[in-house]
């Protein structure tokens, strides 16, 4: 595994991965089928052992006012603002256990308003300052912003592993599509293979 990794942990919020989010109830099937949750603690483990720093790509919350003037709103925006997504008290907070690590040098980029973490972010000053090339993605959602995220990444050079098994859709039906198109953004490797290829021992 090159030095120059990262992972990015995209949305892992509290709207999407607790019981009592708002999105909770649209991705559970998903979330049971790859035991998500499960993987993507794993991924972290696994990183932090390895002394690869994680990322978290976060969506902008939900404040009032937010959107005031806009003109231009995405589906994506107006789904926030009609059901007050990702608020800043508490669904727009990173579920307990999957927090960053200052000491591994974990950072949260400035915070994403549509479907890559990319777009309209720091993410990518982020990574080029520490010069970081590869790039080990999963998170919310494996077909939204998890594969945009992964598309851009790519169209700026950077070398992509997608995380099957660490990423969760909004229906089984959008986790098996997406699967069928990831292996033309970089390697897709479960988290059980990617952990193997680390090399690190519990």
């Amino acid at each position: 595994m090159t030095t120059n990794t990262a992972v990015l942990l995209v949305d892992p919020l509290n709207d999407f991965l607790h019981p009592d989010g708002k999105l909770y109830a649209s991705i559970e099937a998903s979330l049971q089928d790859t035991q998500g949750i499960h993987h993507m603690k794993e991924v972290i483990l696994a990183a932090r052992k390895a002394e690869i720093p994680i990322f978290y790509g976060l969506h902008q919350p939900f404040r009032d006012g937010a959107f005031f003037g806009w003109k231009h709103m995405t589906p994506s925006n107006q789904r926030v603002e009609k059901l007050h997504l990702f608020e800043e008290k508490w669904g727009g907070k990173i579920l307990e256990g999957l927090e960053p690590d200052p000491a591994n040098g974990d950072v949260i980029v400035s915070r994403h308003w549509n479907s890559s973490a990319f777009q309209n972010t720091d993410l990518s000053l982020q990574l080029r300052q520490r010069e970081i090339t590869h790039l080990v993605i999963a998170g919310l959602t494996t077909n939204t912003c998890v594969e945009s995220t992964a598309r851009y990444a790519r169209e700026l050079g950077y070398h992509v592993t997608l995380i099957s098994d660490a990423s969760v859709a909004f229906s089984l039906k959008l986790q098996e599509a997406a699967r069928e198109v990831w292996p033309l953004l970089g390697d897709v490797k479960t988290t059980g293979e990617w952990v193997a290829s680390l090399g690190v021992r519990g």
